[in-house]
């Protein structure tokens, strides 16, 4: 009977306790801070805004137009823009937003693209 008493205080100081604590709101995710200069630039901007800009990946005085903003098929928010070098060569680039905020580039499917 004792035992039973002792494991029943118990599981009341562990509940008195939780209700102590409050209810805990969980922190809101901060997006991650894009990886590049041409990310950085997409996620901040909409459809008919351009800039020319450094990007390790794509080279250096690309000129980028961001040509609007749709859904993929897996529900995420997406955009596209066409890049153009100095030398005349383009390249259709897709960005898409994360569950975490984030944005990443999509695969580029049709080779290198432009050349650096």
């Amino acid at each position: 009977m004792k035992r039973f008493q002792a494991v029943l205080a118990f599981c009341l100081l562990l509940t008195l306790t939780a209700c102590w604590g409050g209810p805990q709101t969980p922190v809101p995710a901060q997006p991650k801070a894009p990886a590049s200069p041409l990310l950085a630039f997409l996620s901040a901007n909409e459809e008919g805004a351009s800039a020319t800009l450094d990007d390790p990946e794509f080279g250096e005085g690309v000129r980028v137009l961001v040509d609007g903003r749709f859904f993929s098929a897996t529900g995420e928010e997406c955009k596209r823009a066409t890049l153009t070098a100095e030398s005349r060569e383009a390249e259709v680039v897709v960005a898409c937003r994360q569950a975490d905020g984030s944005w990443r580039l999509a695969p580029r499917i049709w080779g290198q693209g432009l050349s650096r």
